[in-house]
């Protein structure tokens, strides 16, 4: 059984944090350095700034399969009017390839589509072709491609996908 729940107390983050643990290494080690991952783990993960970031308005949501914690996904609102930002979906790898990343794509674009949105807009790192490919068949397509520096050497070197809702 899947079900979502969203994560609207502080408290209740540490349950993403203990999946990015587990998820991003095993996500990013063939296409990032070991210290880059490290930086965008506190970078992204650290109490403080998933804290802030849900004062803010984003949306913090995991998947439970039987119960169970599998997966995450946030989104906020976007700077660009009627636009949503979906800044994280990841799923433990034990369970992709079984349409369990679509069906969370489908709950992010439910929620919000329902917050009055009509445009999802996301980053994805181009060599994550995994996930390219996911957000293709699911209706995603490339409007740009960017270079951003995160600070102490690093970027993020990745494609921006919109989908209209």
């Amino acid at each position: 059984m899947i079900t979502f729940e969203e994560l609207n107390l502080p408290e209740k983050l540490q349950i993403i944090r203990d999946l990015a643990d587990e998820i991003w290494p095993k996500t990013f080690s063939a296409i990032l350095s070991p210290e880059q991952i490290s930086y965008m783990m506190r970078m992204m993960y650290a109490p403080e700034i998933m804290e802030k970031e849900l004062a803010n308005g984003y949306h913090f949501v995991i998947v439970r399969i039987n119960g169970v914690p599998a997966g995450y996904f946030s989104w906020s609102a976007y700077t660009r009017n009627n636009t949503a930002k979906l800044h994280k979906v990841y799923l433990k790898h034990e369970f992709h390839g079984q349409g369990i990343g679509s069906l969370m794509l489908k709950e992010a674009e439910k929620q919000i589509k329902a917050a009055g949105f009509t445009c999802l807009r996301l980053n994805v790192n181009k060599y994550n072709t995994r996930a390219r490919k996911a957000y293709f068949r699911n209706g995603f397509t490339d409007v740009e491609s960017v270079k951003i520096d995160i600070g102490s050497g690093f970027f993020m070197d990745d494609f921006v996908m919109e989908k209209e809702l």
